[in-house]
């Protein structure tokens, strides 16, 4: 099995045998932020629910934050002289997350629509769902572990993204809507698990890159049959279905690509895996 080195430390947390009956602590923090500078968010977030979504202030995060207060410390800082804000919920002893997986954590994170956010976002055993669209978003980098993780931009970001980036591991992985993230590079890692990347929305970069590598998993690329297409893949031992694109030089092109005002530019490392082009309307 391909091991995904973050993903493999998320998972190496551990606690002893059985777990007690837990005691659960809620905490919320509501603060504004610098006006004059992009936040960089760092989120480390181990077991439970995660929650990700555009607030409503202006300026302002809301942090709300329900743990498991025998098994783990919640750290929050926000550095306003550096643009940072820092979560992350650490264990308290050694934690083993698959004997956490029961565990009613929650963690909900309101962002400020009208600040350029820089986001990392790592997380293990859980069920995740970001709704990233409406976002200034400038770039992203969000890992998983064993999670099952949804990713949507159910509306176009505020500004320009150069580069938004999942890393995924033993995991259910769909991205929706991603032609309204505006992100000029787009990039996925995955070891092993059902992948989707979903390219529908209006605001899709003229000359998107994609670059897809894959251990074992398997990844479906749906994508506008109004978007241009062209494939670079030289490996064999992967299961490529190319939906109809025709041979051009050393890449694979659907046709008319070179009229199509919207074009993605796939690079494929896929080693085992599979991953499959479906055209959508």
């Amino acid at each position: 099995m391909t091991t995904v080195p973050w993903a493999a430390a998320l998972l190496a947390l551990a606690l002893p045998v059985a777990l007690p009956a837990q005691s659960y602590r809620t905490t919320v923090e509501t603060r504004r932020v610098a006006a004059d500078r992009a936040l960089r968010v760092d989120l480390t977030y181990a077991v439970g629910e995660l929650l990700v979504h555009p607030g409503e202030a202006p300026r302002t995060y809301r942090l709300g934050l329900t743990y498991a207060e025998d098994l783990f410390t919640p750290q929050v800082r926000y550095d306003a002289s550096a643009g940072a804000l820092t979560i992350k919920l650490d264990g308290k002893s050694d934690v083993h997350l698959d004997k956490t997986d029961h565990l009613d954590q929650t963690l909900d994170l309101a962002l400020p629509r009208d600040v350029p956010l820089d986001l990392s976002l790592t997380f293990g055993a859980l069920e995740a769902d970001l709704e990233l669209g409406d976002l200034m978003l400038r770039s992203a980098e969000i890992k998983t572990g064993a999670s099952d993780a949804t990713v949507t931009f159910s509306e176009p970001t505020r500004g320009p993204c150069e580069r938004l980036t999942f890393n995924v591991g033993a995991a259910q992985f769909e991205a929706r809507q991603l032609g309204n993230s505006g992100c000029q590079s787009i990039s996925l890692t995955g070891a092993v698990g059902d992948m989707e990347l979903d390219f529908s929305g209006s605001a899709l970069r003229p000359d998107t890159k994609l670059f897809v590598k894959v251990g074992l998993g398997q990844v479906r690329l749906r994508i506008p049959e109004a978007v241009g297409i062209r494939l670079d893949t030289d490996r064999f031992l992967a299961s490529v279905d190319r939906a109809g694109l025709v041979k051009q030089g050393n890449a694979y092109v659907s046709p008319g690509f070179d009229r199509a005002t919207t074009k993605l530019n796939i690079d494929i490392d896929a080693a085992l895996g599979s991953v499959e082009i479906e055209r959508t309307r």
